[in-house]
């Protein structure tokens, strides 16, 4: 089952911010209600910005709700997605059709009565088209895909654009509500205010009994109700433009329109987060040793030459340890297999304590050789490193095959690229190769430094070295 906003639950921090969001907006509504019909200040602008402001948040809202039907299937959130467009082009009309904001008397052949009936339009109409959504949730999956959902979405704009064509084209057939004075108090004790007072009212009162506010979508969708029904009970009591309660019904509406997509966004950086995590965590996982837990020979070739490059252009120092268990195919033939997958997994998790930084990384390289790489080190603290490598393993006290029952421990190889650069990455590691090699002639469980044998490029060319970097 593919996981939804409709299936994500309503957490405790979340009903605690919605409540807080709902209590403010209704205790904001109880101071203004006294002053409603006070007259306000004539701010020109605020109509614009407001109108604006409510076009784009819910025409984003309903892109967003269409994606998720788009994922989902669901019918749900392609009709929620139809009632937020609805909205949006209703609202983008009636800012054309205002007085004194384009014209005076409003764009497309608009009235006295147009823009409060595309205002009674706009605010019966959403609460209606998301009662109609709650049908939307019990449909099947598999019925609700593409065309019913594109039918919701371009139905509820049809609808939009048909109501604001009846309030402009056809508004002589609607009754007054607007004096010429500029005052709608008609419009408080008429039919259409009953009507839309109740849809907003109702709307609110069946969502929270049908969905229960479970999910995070339900919550703040009956936040955005409940701000819709503060806007249209303050602009029924404010009476007239530019007052105290239609400024405050306005500033309702704008907390309306963004409820919905200030926790669409905010889930869905949320979401982005969780997948780059999640996907960081796949990279690192597969890049892993499926014995030891410790990086694999495909992350050390990919991240090496890398390493290497990085130390040579900014002039930092890098070392790289070639490590190998002491004797460990006699451990093998003697113990057999699965005690030495355990001893090659104990001495991983010896190595990995081991370093103290963080840019510090140990990868198996092959069998029972390990390889650590430290950037920005130089070579006496390379050594300091190896050795602490080296008594970790020691310190573990695993038997080794030997009949004087001394410990399993490791040689080291290490190379750096200070005081000597190598010309490359692959000749870096030869040299670690090198060193390696001369610790077990040198009798095993010890730490040898290319830089004491003989000189790099000498070293480079004698073909002793066993490995070869990216075979």
């Amino acid at each position: 089952m593919q996981t939804t906003l409709i299936h994500l639950p309503s957490t405790p921090r979340h009903q605690v911010i919605a409540a807080i969001v709902a209590v403010l907006s209704i205790a904001a509504a109880v101071l203004v209600w006294p002053y409603a019909k006070d007259p306000g200040p004539v701010i020109a602008p605020f109509l614009p910005v407001f109108a604006t402001w409510v076009t784009l948040t819910e025409g984003l809202t309903a892109l967003l709700l269409w994606t998720q039907y788009a994922v989902s299937g669901r019918l749900l959130f392609a009709a929620l997605s139809g009632a937020y467009a609805f909205t949006s082009v209703i609202a983008g009309i009636q800012l054309l059709v205002f007085p004194g904001v384009f014209s005076p008397a409003g764009l497309l052949g608009a009235g006295p009565q147009t823009a409060v009936w595309i205002w009674v339009f706009w605010h019966g109409g959403f609460p209606a088209l998301v009662t109609a959504s709650l049908l939307a949730r019990s449909v099947p999956l598999n019925l609700g895909r593409r065309a019913k959902g594109r039918f919701a979405v371009i139905g509820a704009v049809a609808l939009a654009v048909a109501l604001c064509a009846l309030a402009t084209a056809g508004q002589s057939h609607l009754p007054p509500v607007v004096a010429q004075s500029g005052s709608y108090t008609q419009l408080s004790s008429s039919p259409a205010a009953i009507i839309v007072e109740a849809l907003c009212l109702a709307a609110l009162g069946l969502h929270v009994s049908t969905t229960r506010l479970r999910s995070l979508m339900d919550l703040w969708l009956a936040v955005a109700l409940l701000s819709a029904l503060i806007d249209v009970t303050l602009t029924l009591s404010a009476g007239a433009r530019y007052s105290v309660g239609w400024y405050a019904a306005r500033v309702a509406s704008m907390v309306s329109s963004s409820a919905v997509l200030g926790m669409l966004i905010y889930e869905t950086t949320g979401l982005y987060r969780r997948l780059s995590e999640a996907h960081r965590t796949l990279i690192e996982t597969a890049a892993r040793d499926g014995l030891t837990g410790v990086f694999n020979r495909a992350y050390f070739d990919d991240r090496f030459p890398r390493d290497f490059v990085f130390a040579s252009a900014s002039g930092q120092p890098l070392c790289v340890l070639l490590i190998d268990v002491d004797h460990f195919k006699q451990y093998n033939d003697t113990f057999g297999h699965l005690a030495g997958d355990d001893c090659l997994r104990q001495v991983a998790g010896a190595l990995s304590k081991a370093l103290r930084r963080q840019s510090d990384f140990v990868a198996r390289y092959g069998g029972e050789e390990f390889v650590v790489v430290l950037p920005a080190c130089e070579a006496a603290a390379g050594l300091r490193v190896g050795e602490s490598l080296r008594s970790a393993v020691e310190q573990l006290g695993i038997p080794s095959a030997a009949s004087s029952g001394a410990p399993v421990t490791v040689s080291v190889g290490l190379a750096c690229t200070f005081p000597t650069p190598p010309g490359s990455a692959p000749a870096l590691l030869g040299l670690a190769d090198v060193a390696l090699y001369r610790a077990k002639a040198r009798g095993r469980n010890r730490v040898v430094d290319a830089a004491e044998l003989a000189d790099h490029e000498t070293m480079a060319k004698t073909g002793t070295a066993k490995h070869r970097f990216g075979h």
